[in-house]
């Protein structure tokens, strides 16, 4: 059903003659490179320069249908709606591993039909997709909490060097979730053998990353993580804030020329952000209150940053909002309930990552779409929450009270 919907959403927003749209363009330019063989670049036949403005991952992964058949877009749509559609069952594996099969369950059905899940595998790409890593770095990561052995704590590092190539947004992720699973893990195995675990975490991120990392070294004669546009990302999040026009475009125009390059761009882009910040510090928490608003609306973007042409249709509209009204209060009654629970360190692995989502949409970008891997956390949050209710209400309702397990 999950598949079914986004691939109906997908053909009826492209429409009969299906391009990518907004963020998916520089995607889709790169994947379509990389099928005719220019490798991972930007720019026509006559000049194509190899670009880091993307993360790796997705492009590979469409470039593999536009060399078998042809630069069609609905190809890649399809495939992006795929890997969304993975998103409820990897959701349901992760809850009842952590909460229990009811609530695991709940949470899929909840994933497979949340309205801003199904538009992002056609807006979002590399947020949708991310999603869908993300949640089988986290399943990998619970079970490895669970029963600690060396060939699982590599297993999941090379799964989050995966998560980190589809978005670089998921970078530093693993060091939270080693954190995390720091003091669980060393209730069960040595001081030395933990530590050895974290160790193997690190080296399977550094064999699935690293080679990536190494060309955009080579390429751009500078260190180079995932992408060049955390600079630009930083500035573009932060300028309007501060009611000042943006004018990253032309650094990036000229990166596509030849002119400088990508690198040399981002690190001014990111020298100018700031110079920006430090300038206006005194608007830093309002500018933080803001961005947490409009990160966590309850409302739709505009038509075209998310949702694509079929908003214009959609008219009046607007199913987030009616979705956000009923499934955000069930998602704080189950935070609450799972931080004063007996088991609220290990479920509290949710709400760490979500937590984690929030502090980027302050720092840099604070649209709908940062917020995208995080919403199957908090589904899952609201299955909790919800049947956590409906336990007192059947409790209640026969005269019976509930009693909580210990706490310690």
């Amino acid at each position: 059903m999950a598949f079914a919907l986004r691939a109906l959403y997908a053909l009826w927003a492209l429409g009969p003659d299906p391009h990518a749209p907004g963020a998916a363009a520089e995607v889709d330019a790169v994947a379509w490179n990389l099928a005719r063989g220019y490798g991972f670049s930007l720019g026509g036949v006559s000049r194509p320069s190899p670009t880091a403005l993307v993360p790796p991952l997705v492009p590979w992964a469409e470039a593999l249908i536009y060399r078998s058949a042809g630069h069609h877009y609905i190809l890649a749509a399809l495939l992006l709606c795929f890997a969304s559609a993975l998103v409820p069952p990897l959701v349901a594996s992760l809850g009842a591993a952590t909460f229990g099969g009811p609530i695991g369950r709940a949470a899929g059905w909840l994933c497979a039909c949340h309205p801003l899940l199904v538009s992002a595998s056609v807006g979002a790409p590399l947020e949708s997709a991310l999603s869908a890593a993300l949640l089988v770095a986290l399943v990998l990561s619970a079970a490895w909490v669970k029963t600690p052995r060396p060939g699982r704590a590599l297993g999941v590092g090379l799964m989050w060097g995966v998560a980190s190539l589809t978005l670089e947004s998921a970078l530093l992720l693993p060091a939270l979730i080693a954190a995390w699973a720091w003091v669980p893990i060393g209730l069960t195995v040595a001081p030395a053998d933990r530590l050895r675990q974290v160790t193997l975490v690190l080296v399977g991120i550094l064999l699935v990353a690293g080679p990536w990392c190494l060309r955009n070294t080579v390429d751009f004669r500078a260190p180079v993580l995932v992408t060049t546009r955390a600079g630009r990302s930083l500035l573009d999040g932060n300028r309007p804030l501060l009611h000042l026009e943006s004018d990253s475009g032309p650094a990036i125009a000229g990166a596509a020329a030849g002119k400088t390059s990508e690198a040399e761009a981002d690190a001014r882009a990111l020298r100018e952000a700031w110079k920006m910040l430090a300038l206006n510090l005194r608007s830093w928490p309002a500018m933080a209150a803001d961005k947490l608003a409009h990160l966590w609306s309850i409302k739709s973007e505009e038509p075209g940053r998310v949702v694509g042409p079929l908003a214009a249709r959609l008219g009046r509209l607007d199913l987030l909002f009616v979705w956000s009204l009923l499934v955000l209060p069930l998602a704080a009654w189950g935070l609450g309930h799972t931080l004063a629970g007996p088991r609220r360190w290990y479920q509290s692995l949710g709400a760490l990552v979500v937590t984690y989502f929030s502090i980027l949409g302050v720092i840099f970008q604070d649209s709908l779409r940062t917020r995208v891997p995080a919403e199957p956390l908090i589904t899952l949050m609201a299955a909790a929450g919800f049947e956590d209710l409906r336990r007192r209400v059947r409790a209640l309702g026969r005269g019976l009270r509930v009693i909580e397990g210990s706490r310690r």
